[in-house]
């Protein structure tokens, strides 16, 4: 800042100009020159005419009379225009150091401000890092628990520990129920997490592509038939193998079945997958609520979930779609919606065929 502030100072050549103040010795020499000028223009005339004149005392002494009341109203003249240039040069010169000095305080209240900003950006992101690692790495310890209580609920419910009656079933099934859509919560909770940690591996493998769909559909089929909705699958023949993680690709066709069905209430759900090109596409419509442009455009952020009576009366975390888009990204592929209120959405995901070396890797955050 000590450089900063030197430059605030006015330069050398502007002090020495102030110090000197009116130019006596222009001033003088301009009144000699003048004066001289007057006294000889009678001697100069009479030269080029040849007419001498012969100067006596009281033509000298006007002459030196009106010399000296020029050279009065020339230094006036000049003292004046002087006073006002000395005037204006340190008007300007307070201007311009008042302006430094507000350049060089904004710049520090810039600078500071930055810094702050930095400061809390950085601590803002290091609690997100380690909120995401614990929610990471506490994964097994999250899991484990609740899939004992699915596990033993299902013995129990089986009659394998010994016989229940029909209001025990009835408790354990609520207990099995709410431990799954738990379980599932948590799952989510668990894959965002992840991803924003950088910890998720995308496994590759080789699989079939219509077998897969076709068991996913399957999976899906009884949530359907339960609402009395139509699941239908149009699946290109030959469609071969490709190369992802199985797992998490049905995650994801999974999910935008699951969201089909659930904000469906008379209609159908049609899954549809064909070839374009060096990708896959796979092609989800239903008959639901749809969406307005606005949340659509809000769709694929994490906890977001639309605002309407039919959204509101399902559970959910709203992290389904944020994760389905993230892992089509980490496939290197494209995820989009088209979508009206009243007349249904349509989910449309394209995954290349071909998939990088890299893409067995961490997510990155």
């Amino acid at each position: 800042m000590k450089a900063k502030k030197e430059h605030l100072l006015p330069d050398k050549s502007k002090k020495n100009a102030l110090r000197q103040g009116f130019p006596f010795r222009v001033a003088f020499c301009y009144i000699v020159i003048a004066g001289a000028w007057i006294l000889l223009s009678d001697w100069a005339v009479s030269i080029f005419t040849s007419d001498p004149v012969n100067l006596r005392f009281i033509q000298t002494y006007k002459g030196w009379a009106y010399v000296l009341i020029t050279g009065l109203i020339l230094y006036a003249f000049l003292r004046r225009e002087w006073n006002f240039l000395e005037a204006e040069m340190k008007g300007r010169q307070l201007a311009e150091l008042e302006l430094r000095q507000l350049n060089v305080s904004l710049e520090e209240r810039v600078a500071e401000r930055t810094a702050e900003l930095e400061r809390s950006k950085t601590q803002a992101e290091a609690a997100d890092r380690l909120k995401s690692s614990f929610l990471a790495t506490m994964s097994h310890e999250l899991r484990t628990p609740l899939n004992s209580i699915v596990g033993f609920t299902g013995i129990m419910i089986q009659e394998l520990a010994g016989p229940l009656n029909d209001e025990q079933k009835k408790q354990l099934g609520m207990v099995q129920t709410s431990s799954r859509h738990l379980l599932a919560l948590i799952n989510d909770i668990l894959d965002i997490s992840k991803i924003e940690a950088g910890q998720l591996t995308l496994a590759s493998s080789e699989f079939d592509l219509a077998q897969s769909l076709q068991k996913v559909v399957d999976l899906i089929r009884p949530l359907a038939s339960a609402k009395k909705l139509e699941l239908e699958a149009y699946i290109e023949a030959d469609m071969g193998q490709i190369c992802l993680d199985q797992r998490r690709f049905e995650q994801i066709v999974i999910n935008l079945l699951n969201n089909a069905v659930k904000f469906t209430e008379v209609g159908c759900v049609t899954l549809t997958c064909k070839k374009e090109a060096a990708s896959c596409m796979i092609a989800v419509a239903d008959s639901g609520i749809g969406m307005a442009e606005d949340d659509i455009k809000k769709l694929f952020q994490p906890f977001h979930q639309i605002d309407s009576g039919l959204a509101r009366r399902h559970e959910g975390t709203g992290l389904g779609l944020s994760i389905c888009s993230r892992l089509v990204s980490l496939m290197h592929g494209t995820i989009e919606v088209q979508s009206q209120p009243d007349k249904g959405s349509t989910f449309i995901v394209r995954i290349p065929f071909n998939q990088p070396q890299a893409i067995a890797r961490q997510a990155s955050a």
